[in-house]
């Protein structure tokens, strides 16, 4: 007899794995003073900026203001985390979170090769109403 895997199981390896993916699509592979300004703008034109901690807003700050590069791997992962945070509230960030997760649940492994695609997906699940939003 096979036994299942518990859900909570396979939430946190889908949840690792579209996080991975998800920084592989959407963040940029250097992390400088321009990419932060860029987020920075973009969260407080999509409301995140006030909903993120103080510490967190500091160092957003600081590294705007730094006008370096991020080389440490320890910090990277802590900015790389901020700015998911901050994608993940736009449209494009969500559409791409719903579409790696519908590819990963079907099995399409030749759908995560493109953007575009996992796009369409997204933006085909978000389209729909509550109702009918059902995927695998």
């Amino acid at each position: 007899m096979i036994s299942e895997i518990p859900r909570q199981d396979i939430s946190r390896s889908l949840d690792s794995s579209v996080k991975g993916l998800l920084s592989e699509f959407l963040l940029p592979e250097v992390i400088d003073w321009r990419v932060v300004e860029q987020y920075v703008r973009r969260a407080v034109r999509l409301g995140v900026w006030r909903f993120m901690s103080p510490e967190s807003r500091a160092l957003m700050r600081a590294l705007a203001r730094w006008r370096g590069v991020v080389k440490s791997k320890t910090l990277k992962e802590l900015v790389e985390a901020l700015l998911l945070e901050i994608e993940l509230c736009s449209l494009r960030g969500r559409a791409v979170l719903y579409g790696l997760i519908i590819a990963l649940n079907e099995g399409l492994t030749q759908v995560l090769k493109s953007l575009k695609k996992i796009m369409c997906l997204g933006i085909s699940y978000l389209s729909n109403p509550p109702l009918y939003r059902h995927y695998g």
